[in-house]
């Protein structure tokens, strides 16, 4: 799992820019998606796919149990709770609990347990699946003998993410070489023969 979607629906702007910052530490690859209306949310779920969704109670009216029904119904996603009150533990069921007084260290080390769990769970399970169009595209990329930073400025994506992909392409296909990668390559039409270099 490369990319992990996180959804915050809270009203308060300094709850969403006070997450934002802390869920930015996490690392790079996380798209944030911050609602500040409680309409849509459930129709927006299956669109979204949150492998993380942040849920203030007190956001939703009455709605509150359908939204936890329908994010129970999505793949890899992990249920966090954000709440002024300590009894909403006891009322609902949900991957972590957050509460407003809660520092900074503890909302961390929350947010990023749930990601490496999430990141584990998608190891697993894509580990006999091809690589994605993403990696297709940098992996052509390789085999044409481009460089990180090449591949990078082509892309206009960072040298960290092309490691990055790098690291998941080889891990996924089980090559390490550029020249095992670059017949892999060939073998299933992302390059043509006369191309290599």
């Amino acid at each position: 799992m490369n990319n992990i979607t996180i959804v915050v629906a809270d009203a308060s702007y300094l709850i969403q820019k006070g997450l934002g910052a802390i869920l930015k530490k996490l690392g790079d690859n996380q798209l944030i998606q911050k609602m500040d209306k409680a309409e849509g949310l459930i129709e927006n779920l299956n669109s979204l796919k949150p492998n993380i969704l942040i849920l203030n109670p007190d956001f939703f009216d009455d709605d509150f149990e359908l939204v936890i029904k329908e994010c129970a119904k999505l793949d890899n996603c992990k249920l966090v709770i954000l709440s002024n009150n300590k009894s909403d533990e006891a009322k609902y069921v949900a991957d972590a609990f957050l509460h407003y007084n809660d520092d900074q260290s503890k909302i961390f080390s929350c947010l990023e347990s749930l990601k490496d769990e999430l990141i584990k769970t998608g190891k697993n399970e894509k580990s006999d699946e091809p690589i994605s169009a993403r990696e297709k595209n940098i992996l052509k990329h390789i085999a044409l003998g481009l460089t990180n930073k090449e591949i990078a400025d082509q892309l206009f994506i960072s040298i960290h993410t092309v490691v990055t992909h790098r690291k998941n392409i080889t891990q996924k296909l089980g090559i390490k070489s550029v020249s095992g990668l670059t017949v892999y390559a060939i073998l299933n039409n992302l390059i043509a023969m006369d191309e290599v270099k």
